[in-house]
């Protein structure tokens, strides 16, 4: 009846957690932000530290690599990519055009007794006219609603300034942190505790680090196969598939969509060549990149992580969609560990030597 009690308690306290999360969900982006980031650089920081470097000025360098990575890339990208805009951009009315013709010469020739046509110029237009019509009051509306939520216009700029500073300080008093947390909780759970947040960095780090890097791979190849198939804005449109990467699931679909249209403008050919690129991808994905990059398996079943995205979506928009899995993936580990197999865990980890936690733990 205890252990009832302790489990249900916990179960309480988490719930009461999420409500306060959730009650402070504007504040709590930022925080989630700096989290990833860190987990991002933790990688580096920790060659430099096995290297004695000290930990101030090993947070710095890297501040600085990524402040330099992030220039170089938009440097390099941000031209083209601006050219690659304005030219679609000009050419969208002709491409559609083209693409309704084809479209509806398909359903003619198909179903000849089918009255249904794509209108789908027809509908850009009156998206155009309507929003140039209505420019003038969304502006008023806008600068309405910043007037009347000045609190939230500090908050997001004071966020912006302060998502360094978290991940600056999550970084260099990780220790710290987990020491104060653990004091939160018996002496009897240190072990379980310890066990949860080094599983978590381990997953966490991976999944942050090993997703970037599989999105830039994808953003990357496609962009390549793109411009040897000779299908224009390949820049842009791998730059569409890099970030809907991010997305589980239902992102690599979200990023073949415009580059099949574009292609099926120009011609029939050219959607052939693209559907072949973008399927040759997904397998290279899947059996080649992501056992690689990607690591440890968050072992989430695809029920749990379309739920967990649709949840995501409604409480933080598409930040929430974008950790919903890592978030998820974490509340397990911590159940798993916690509540609902800690004897299994706890056998484990008594065979797992400090030297091998310490090499996995953020800090």
């Amino acid at each position: 009846m205890k252990d009832f009690i302790r489990k249900t308690l916990f179960v309480l306290g988490v719930l009461l957690a999420l409500v306060f999360l959730y009650l402070i969900r504007g504040i709590f982006i930022y925080l989630v932000i700096a989290v990833l980031l860190a987990y991002l650089m933790y990688a580096p920081l920790r060659w430099l530290r096995r290297h004695r470097v000290a930990r101030g000025l090993a947070v710095a360098i890297v501040f600085l690599g990524l402040l330099i990575v992030i220039a170089g890339l938009i440097a390099l990208i941000m031209p083209v990519l601006y050219r690659e805009t304005a030219q679609l951009a000009k050419e969208i009315p002709g491409a559609l055009t083209t693409l309704e013709n084809r479209l509806n010469s398909f359903l003619q020739q198909s179903f000849p007794e089918s009255a249904l046509q794509f209108g789908f110029k027809d509908t850009f237009v009156q998206m155009l006219d309507s929003a140039r019509q209505n420019l003038p009051a969304t502006l008023q509306q806008s600068f309405f609603f910043v007037s009347r939520t000045i609190s939230g216009s500090v908050t997001f700029i004071l966020g912006l300034v302060l998502i360094p500073l978290i991940c600056y300080y999550f970084l260099v008093d990780a220790e710290k942190f987990k020491h104060s947390f653990k004091l939160l909780f018996p002496q009897t759970y240190n072990e379980r505790i310890e066990t949860t947040i080094s599983q978590m960095n381990v997953m966490l780090g991976n999944y942050v680090r090993g997703q970037l890097t599989l999105s830039f791979i994808m953003a990357v190849l496609v962009t390549v196969g793109l411009t040897i198939f000779g299908v224009k804005y390949a820049l842009l449109l791998g730059l569409i598939a890099g970030v809907a990467e991010l997305i589980p699931m239902v992102g690599p679909i979200l990023g073949f969509i415009p580059a099949a249209l574009l292609a099926l403008a120009i011609s029939p050919v050219k959607l052939l060549w693209v559907v072949i690129l973008y399927a040759g991808l997904h397998l290279l994905e899947n059996n080649v990149l992501v056992p690689r990059i990607m690591g440890r398996n968050m072992d989430l079943h695809p029920m749990t992580v379309i739920i967990a995205m649709m949840i995501g979506a409604q409480l933080l928009g598409v930040l929430g969609v974008l950790i919903a899995l890592p978030v998820t993936a974490a509340g397990k580990i911590a159940l798993n560990i916690l509540v609902f197999r800690r004897e299994e865990f706890a056998l484990a980890t008594a065979h797992t030597s400090p030297a091998d936690g310490e090499a996995q733990k953020p800090g």
